[in-house]
C-alpha cells in the first residue's frame, strides 16, 4: 500500500519546524503523496519544493489552513478525503512570564492553539481516516512530567501540552480503529525552543531528522504496541520494543498521578 502522509503543520516562515523535516523523511520512505498544511502559503510551496527536490517521484499539495479556524480545516478535510497518516506538528509558546504577570490574552492564545487546535483537527479528520489502516501523530512535549518550579515562566506551554497528550490518550481510546498517538521530538532547536526560553549551549540538543524519522517508525506495524502512548523521540527504538509487555499491560507513558494508589514509604 502506498503511504500518503497529510502533515498537518504551522511552519514557521524560517522553516524550521519538525513538520517540514517530517514531510521530507516521509517522502524518502516512500510516501506516494503528501498534503502540506499551514498558514502560511509561501512557507508551504517551500517545503513542497524541498520534497520534490528530495525526492522526485513523490507529488505533493498545498492547503493553507488554520489549526484554531474549524471552516478552514473542514475545507481541507473534504478537499484531501481519505488520508492515511496525519501529523499534527503545530505548536504555540507565548512570551515568558509567570502567572500572575502573564498577558491573559496571550497566555490562553496558548491554549486555543496547542489544545482547542488540537480538538478541532482530530474532529476534523478522524471521520475521514482511510478505514484499512490511518494513523494518527501529534507533536507534543518532554517537559510535561517535570517539576514547575524546573520551568518557571512557561505555565501556558507547559499545561497545555500535558491536555494534549492526555486527548491524544482518549482519542486513542475511542477511535480503536485508527494507531494514535503523542510524541515528544525531542530537544530541537525551533520557534517554540526558543520562545520557552530554551538555551541549546546548555542542553543535549537533538538534530530534527531524527524526530521526524521516528515518525515514520511510529506510523510503521513495528510500533503498534505504542497505541495510546506518549514516547520520546530520542529514546532507543530497541529498547522500547524490549519494553512492549510493560508497555501494554500497565500505564506505562501515559499522562496521570501514576503513582495511585498511593503506598506510605515504609523503611
Amino acid at each position: 500500500m502506498p503511504i500518503e502522509i497529510h502533515a498537518l503543520t504551522t511552519v514557521t516562515r524560517k522553516g524550521s519546524g519538525i513538520g517540514q523535516e517530517a514531510s521530507l523523511s516521509f517522502a524518502a520512505a516512500g510516501a506516494a503523496h503528501i498534503v502540506l498544511l499551514g498558514r502560511t502559503e509561501a512557507t508551504l510551496k517551500e517545503t513542497a519544493s524541498r520534497v520534490a527536490s528530495a525526492s522526485p517521484g513523490v507529488t505533493t499539495a498545498v492547503r493553507v489552513c488554520d489549526l484554531t479556524k474549524e471552516e478552514t480545516l473542514r475545507d481541507a478535510a473534504t478537499a484531501i478525503g481519505r488520508w492515511h497518516i496525519l501529523i499534527i506538528a503545530s505548536a504555540y509558546a507565548a512570551e515568558r512570564s509567570s502567572i500572575l504577570s502573564a498577558d491573559l490574552g496571550g497566555w490562553w492564545q496558548v491554549y486555543e492553539t496547542n489544545v482547542k487546535g488540537t480538538l478541532l483537527a482530530a474532529r476534523t479528520f478522524i471521520p475521514t481516516a482511510d478505514p484499512d489502516h490511518a494513523a494518527l501523530l501529534g507533536l507534543t512535549s518532554g517537559v510535561t512530567p517535570m517539576l514547575a518550579s524546573y520551568l518557571t515562566g512557561i505555565s501556558a506551554y507547559v499545561s497545555s501540552s500535558l491536555a494534549k497528550t492526555k486527548i491524544y490518550e482518549y482519542l486513542a481510546a475511542e477511535n480503536p480503529g485508527i494507531f494514535i498517538a503523542s510524541v515528544h521530538p525531542g530537544f530541537v532547536l525551533t520557534d517554540v525552543f526558543s520562545a520557552n526560553g530554551g538555551n541549546p549551549d546548555e542542553l543535549a540538543m537533538d538534530d530534527k531528522r531524527l524526530s521526524a524519522d521516528f515518525l515514520v517508525w511510529m506510523a510503521s506495524p513495528e510500533a503498534a504496541f505504542l497505541r495510546g502512548r506518549s514516547i520520546w523521540a530520542n529514546w532507543d527504538v530497541d529498547e522500547l520494543k524490549a519494553l512492549e509487555p510493560k508497555i501494554t499491560e500497565g500505564n506505562l507513558f501515559t499522562a496521570g498521578l501514576n503513582n495511585w494508589p498511593y503506598t506510605p514509604n515504609v523503611q
